[in-house]
């Protein structure tokens, strides 16, 4: 082994121990991955007060309706302008974009589906 180090070049040993360092530092800094976890349905029972939102848009055919909304206190989510999907067209009737409304919404698989939704007074 001490012959195979003398016959290498010591500028090449230097880089590959350089390259080395290099390639196992920024592994050794990654931080672990996060634990696999399952979020359970977030769903909201008769008494979840509804919040407020503006209708922004409404696709009948793809059954998603975009709103502007205020905290959605059961999801823990701050205001914000979001995508929802509906069970049905009929969920919201003759609602339509600039419309003021109270809603329900609940996190079921993943998306965020609105439930209950009415025109605010």
């Amino acid at each position: 082994m001490t012959n195979t180090l003398r016959q290498l070049n010591p500028a090449a040993t230097a880089l590959a121990l350089l390259m080395l360092i290099g390639f196992a530092e920024p592994a050794l800094a990654q931080p672990a991955p996060p634990a696999a976890t399952t979020n359970p349905p977030v769903l909201a029972d008769a008494s979840t007060p509804l919040s407020e939102g503006e209708i922004t848009r409404w696709d009948a055919r793809t059954l998603r309706v975009t709103l502007r909304h205020g905290e959605i206190k059961n999801l823990n989510m701050p205001p914000m302008t979001m995508v929802f999907r509906v069970s049905d067209a009929n969920v919201l009737g003759d609602l339509k974009p600039g419309d003021k409304v109270r809603f329900r919404a609940e996190q079921v698989s993943g998306t965020y589906r609105v439930t209950r939704i009415e025109k605010a007074p």
